[in-house]
């Protein structure tokens, strides 16, 4: 083991997580055998309920430390080095019913030996308890997913909100297509259509060392994705990777008898093309409107 695994926990927040798991929770403690020792003047009527018992174990109920109280024990003992608690997914929880009284506690000036330090009593163990300087808690969240708006202002003061936007110049060339553009422009329009907090990350273009590989995100990630944001408007999905036919075609359906003078908008049938997609449609892809070519 690393020196530096003890000073590291990593936890991903569900909607079925508590307060149990993360700050301290009961949880039941066999006791085979110790029923059998201090049992043994019972009543003859008992018997039979008491070697069930003996046999089978008893249990109590023990207070267990959940994660964050395991590593604030541990960050406290060792004053003179950093530990880190990373909460995954922190949106996707019950804030308040997770931290409970621990929420007043992030604070910076109710650490421990901070100014105002704050100490509580946790329910179950029955001990106090504070929040060690030399801890620090991160939290990640996908700025999509629009239930952080029922956390946000609880953390507000007490998190720095820090934005990760993608970050094309971290991609290359390959096989000839220009990925840090590529990307760059499919979000580019998502801000257009949608909103910033709907780009691409950079991260699916990362491994590609192939224009197959290439291919494989475009038709099994990004395309499915844009379908997602856009509610299925293949139009606009057609819109993002360029308005042409190299990645997403399209046919026109012929009405039910009866209604073909109808006047109704035409319908099509959408099919994302199969794999391999040419080098010629990233470049489609990433070239401006006509109109501000002929502008420029």
């Amino acid at each position: 083991m690393r020196d530096d695994d003890e000073r590291i926990e990593f936890v991903t927040f569900h909607q079925s997580y508590g307060y149990e798991e993360f700050v301290e929770g009961l949880r039941p403690e066999t006791l085979s055998g110790e029923l059998a020792e201090t049992g043994s003047d019972s009543r003859l009527e008992n018997s039979s309920a008491h070697h069930t018992a003996s046999t089978t174990g008893g249990f109590r109920l023990k207070s267990e430390a959940g994660v964050l109280k395991r590593i604030a024990d541990r960050a406290r003992e060792d004053g003179e080095r950093s530990y880190v608690l990373i909460i995954d997914e922190i949106n996707r929880a019950n804030i308040s019913k997770v931290l409970g009284e621990l929420v007043t506690l992030l604070e910076e000036d109710k650490r421990e030996g901070a100014d105002n330090e704050v100490s509580i009593t946790l329910p179950y163990s029955k001990e106090a308890f504070t929040l060690p300087a030399n801890l620090y808690i991160l939290g990640t969240m996908n700025t999509a997913d629009r239930s952080i708006a029922l956390i946000d202002t609880a953390l507000r003061r007490r998190f720095e909100f820090v934005e990760m936007p993608p970050e094309p110049e971290r991609l290359e060339v390959v096989d000839g297509v220009n990925l840090p553009k590529v990307l760059e422009t499919i979000n580019e329009r998502l801000e257009y259509l949608v909103d910033r907090d709907h780009l691409v990350g950079h991260a699916w273009f990362m491994g590609c060392e192939n224009l197959d590989q290439i291919g494989n995100v475009m038709r099994n990630k990004i395309i499915p994705l844009l379908a997602e944001y856009f509610y299925d408007d293949w139009n606009k999905v057609r819109a993002v990777l360029g308005g042409g036919d190299h990645f997403v075609t399209r046919k026109k359906l012929n009405p039910p008898p009866g209604l073909e003078e109808d006047g109704g908008e035409d319908r099509y049938r959408w099919t994302v093309n199969e794999l391999p997609y040419s080098k010629e449609a990233y470049e489609d892809l990433i070239k401006p409107p006509s109109n501000l070519e002929s502008s420029e």
